[in-house]
């Protein structure tokens, strides 16, 4: 690779018209030569010990931990290096942080995924009984990992540590946790959960508001009512 290789093209075979620009694309997007040559961005051609399905982009499919998803890109055609900066529709255009409502001023690259995380149970609106319950969700970042996740039984106005608990997957994966609530009191409830990373990310209250709505991570919300 030369001293001046700035960025890595990787191009797909998928393509299509479009009406923005009336011009036929194919999918291809770049990656910084740091991000490029990082250990675990890899190449994929099979898991489990057999090929990758054609629907997860066989025969040959960029993995690129850390960040969304439309990095990885699928059915690779061609990759080459460049010097310059990639300006493809893909990466310019789509997949970018709008954050001004009347203009595309000061847009900016979707890239590291947001610290986020969910309750997956109880369901939003359920009815439940008084006594014990555990909440159950999982947590997760694009930097670092999820070092804690603090749920709130009364819409944030309290917080408490939930549990992470221990897993076999000490990577990229999400983590899941779990928080025993003893409730005698009937009524409705506010649930919230809020997830923090090892560099000191924290969920917010309220999402970074853009345009095309790209990389919402506003803390968890659900209701609940005790009978």
């Amino acid at each position: 690779m030369g001293e001046g290789a700035k960025e890595v093209v990787v191009e797909g075979y998928d393509y299509g018209l479009r009406t923005d620009l009336d011009k036929v694309y194919t999918y291809t997007r770049s990656l910084p030569i740091q991000k490029a040559l990082h250990q675990d961005t890899i190449i994929a051609y099979e898991y489990n010990n057999q090929p990758i399905p054609f629907k997860h982009g066989y025969p040959l499919r960029l993995i690129v931990p850390q960040w969304y998803a439309m990095a990885s890109v699928k059915w690779i055609k061609q990759i080459s290096v460049i010097n310059t900066t990639f300006n493809g529709p893909f990466q310019t255009i789509d997949y970018m942080y709008y954050p001004n409502k009347d203009n595309d001023q000061n847009a900016f690259p979707v890239t590291a995924i947001n610290i986020n995380s969910t309750i997956q149970k109880p369901l939003d609106m359920e009815k439940i009984n008084t006594g014990v319950h555990l909440i159950k969700g999982i947590a997760w970042t694009g930097k670092g990992v999820i070092t804690k996740v603090e749920i709130s039984m009364d819409d944030g106005y309290t917080w408490s540590n939930a549990d992470i608990l221990p897993g076999k997957n000490a990577g990229y994966g999400w983590v899941s946790w779990s928080f025993e609530w003893k409730i005698s009191e009937k009524g409705e409830y506010t649930i919230k959960s809020r997830a923090t990373d090892s560099f000191g990310q924290i969920q917010p209250n309220l999402p970074f508001w853009n345009k095309k709505g790209y990389g919402y991570n506003a803390i968890d919300k659900i209701k609940v009512k005790v009978e």
